[in-house]
């Protein structure tokens, strides 16, 4: 199987390790699986019903952050004034995080960058060249970028994403280019100042504070009005739009925009989350019937059961650098941790009750061809369509297990795999 998933790579690198330590070498830098993750009828039933009204969800907040001032206001923390303009809200897919716990499905975040994206891609070829069915068609997302994108353009990274740069190069020549259309990759170091191509944005928009050269090719963009892809439209990056969903001023508004079904799947798939600063309107309230979550370090660990996020527009916000597990730390620690996010008022910051994830028994090889065994958790990233017309189909998913860690992400010592 490893050596179908390095055919699929057409030869471009999966993710250079960002440390040292953790390069293995190695074309496929994880341990695989002989088969993809099998979902039973129900967890299929499930995605789909997930796809929909996520989906949904995030139209929803959108329309409502263009109408209502208060949310407005509340996702407009720490943005500079390049982004505080009536954007165009345009994205190809939306991809919920999923943890599998004994409960069923749990989203634990929203994800609209393609890190990942084209690995997903990868995995469900090789996994159907070795014969497998999987829950993904055949040239499902080159499908949909080619029905929703120009002709021509680039797929621009940037000095922190860079590590996806093999990535970026694949979904340039295998999904965005072909049928007459040319696409490329570059380093947002290398482009011309005066360029005005098409762009698909493969980096953060929090990077503007941080990459002169990226701050360079937002504001060209911006003052030429040319669209890039994803928008710019920090406010549906944050994780806090999971928070809506458990906040008492848009209850009825989401309820009647959604219905009420989807209204109560979603509450029932979205953990119990809130913002830090805006507790009062948590619906369910919090523990012990606290007014500030700096009392959640006075909580026992088993009771401390909650993880506290960056949520959007800082460095920190991406590929879990900000994201700690409450439950896991010391009183002292968590309180430290509460309080710097209580009086951070430059960013948000979400509390989110954590759900562990079910364990379960997978095969896998790394090195060679042994096949040896490991007691995993599951987190499944599903891609589904967020295009007007096509909205909730799934046009690509991976499923990522890790043994003896909480955090669920794709490394050295994880199985990374398709989904059938």
């Amino acid at each position: 199987m490893r050596e179908r998933i390095e055919d699929a790579t057409g030869g471009h690198n999966i993710y250079e390790a960002r440390r040292g330590e953790f390069e293995t070498g190695e074309k496929v830098p994880f341990r695989v699986s002989p088969t993809p993750l099998d979902l039973t009828s129900d967890q299929k039933k499930e995605l789909e019903n997930i796809g929909n009204d996520v989906v949904a969800y995030f139209k929803t907040i959108s329309e409502l952050y263009a109408t209502d001032s208060e949310i407005r206001e509340i996702l407009d923390t720490g943005k500079p004034e390049l982004f505080l303009i009536q954007e165009h809200v345009k994205y190809l897919f939306v991809r919920p995080d999923i943890i599998v716990t004994p409960e069923g499905f749990r989203i634990c975040e929203i994800e609209t960058s393609p890190f990942g994206l084209a690995l997903a891609d990868m995995l469900n070829t090789a996994y159907r060249q070795e014969g497998f069915e999987t829950l993904v068609v055949e040239d499902a997302l080159p499908r949909l970028v080619h029905a929703h994108t120009p002709s021509e353009g680039r797929i621009i990274f940037s000095s922190k994403t860079e590590a996806y740069s093999g990535q970026m190069d694949f979904l340039a020549e295998k999904v965005f280019s072909g049928d007459k259309r040319r696409w490329g990759a570059d380093k947002v170091d290398d482009i011309d100042s005066k360029s005005a191509e098409e762009v698909y944005r493969g980096f953060y928009l929090h990077e503007y504070l941080q990459d002169p050269a990226v701050a360079a090719l937002l504001e060209r963009h911006v003052q030429s009005r040319k669209e890039m892809i994803p928008s710019l439209t920090p406010q549906m990056e944050e994780k806090a739009i999971l928070a809506f969903i458990w906040d008492k001023r848009f209850e009825t508004h989401l309820k009647a925009q959604l219905g009420a079904t989807s209204f109560a799947h979603l509450r029932e798939v979205i953990p119990p989350n809130w913002i830090v600063g805006q507790e009062k309107y948590f619906a369910p309230g919090l523990p012990g019937n606290m007014t500030s979550s700096i009392g959640l370090a006075n909580l026992s660990r088993s009771k401390r059961a909650f993880v506290l996020k960056s949520s959007g527009f800082v460095e920190s916000s991406s590929w879990g650098e900000g994201v700690d597990f409450l439950h896991q730390k010391s009183s002292i620690a968590a309180a430290e941790l509460l309080n710097a996010a209580h009086q951070d008022h430059a960013s948000l910051h979400v509390v989110q009750e954590f759900k562990r994830g079910e364990v379960r028994k997978m095969e896998y090889t790394h090195n060679s061809d042994e096949v040896m065994q490991m007691s995993a958790r599951v987190r499944l990233t599903p891609y589904f369509s967020a295009v007007p017309g096509d909205e909730g189909r799934l046009v690509a998913i991976k499923a990522t297990a890790r043994e003896g860690t909480e955090y669920i992400h794709g490394s050295s010592d994880s199985i990374n795999t398709a989904v059938s």
